[in-house]
């Protein structure tokens, strides 16, 4: 075997370097998230959730900043509010009528609280940050609404996690609203 050219080797090592940490860097594989994503979020009131669920997405955004974040967290706002609905038509179908009747009405919250997010999504495209605010928290108080009917049946709620994140969710889209 002949001698190794110095520069085949740096380019190697750099290589190797690279592959290992562009990934992590970029919020690709292993959970890391984005650092600029992360510092962002932290200025939310839920970071943790910020993060989750803004994180995933960064590698969509050829710029990361408040505007790109506050994209993020709210399609996933919208996907989460999605995936209610599909648990709310799972509960339906194995749960008591008053409970069924009730988790109706949790479906037309959400499905109004899609609604409101759209209206928000596009209110932010346009940076009216005014009325995505005003759209971010009719979407909260629709949601919020779908305890209602549980709390005067006395009954318990299957969709209080639901309800949690989406909360928790909202609050930091209004947050994030708040920063462009």
């Amino acid at each position: 075997m002949g001698p190794v050219h110095p520069r085949l080797v740096l380019l190697a090592a750099v290589a190797a370097l690279f592959t290992g940490f562009l990934p992590r860097a970029l919020g690709k594989g292993h959970g890391a998230v984005n650092p600029v994503v992360a510092g962002i979020c932290s200025r939310t009131p839920f970071p943790d959730v910020c993060t989750a669920t803004a994180g995933r997405h960064a590698s969509k955004y050829p710029v990361i900043d408040n505007l790109a974040v506050l994209n993020m967290q709210v399609d996933a706002f919208a996907k989460r509010t999605a995936q209610a609905r599909k648990h709310v038509a799972r509960s339906a179908r194995t749960v008591p009528p008053a409970q069924s009747q009730a988790l109706t009405f949790c479906d037309t919250m959400y499905m109004n609280t899609q609604d409101t997010i759209g209206a928000a999504q596009r209110a932010i495209t346009f940076k009216d940050t005014g009325t995505a605010k005003i759209m971010l928290q009719l979407a909260v108080q629709d949601f919020e609404s779908c305890d209602r009917p549980f709390t005067q049946a006395g009954t318990p709620n299957p969709m209080g996690k639901f309800d949690k994140e989406l909360n928790q969710m909202a609050n930091n889209c209004m947050t994030l609203a708040n920063m462009i």
